[in-house]
């Protein structure tokens, strides 16, 4: 999921994107890519405690704000 107008994103990293070596590969590509435009990535995993996830989005949230 994500706000295209503030460039933030929230991405769910399943056990495959850290198991499959292809995957993982493409993976920091897109990274790096999104990085180059600007672009904020939240990551999370299955144990993420959801709080945080709000935390850390409200934290993107506020940032982007700011800059805009």
């Amino acid at each position: 999921m994500g706000w295209e107008d503030l460039k933030i994103a929230v991405e769910y990293d399943g056990d495959h994107h850290r198991t499959d070596r292809g995957q993982f590969a493409r993976d920091i590509t897109r990274l790096e890519e999104l990085a180059h435009l600007g672009w904020r990535v939240i990551r999370v995993a299955v144990d993420t405690p959801r709080q945080e996830t709000v935390d850390r989005v409200h934290r993107a949230w506020a940032a982007a704000s700011t800059v805009r």
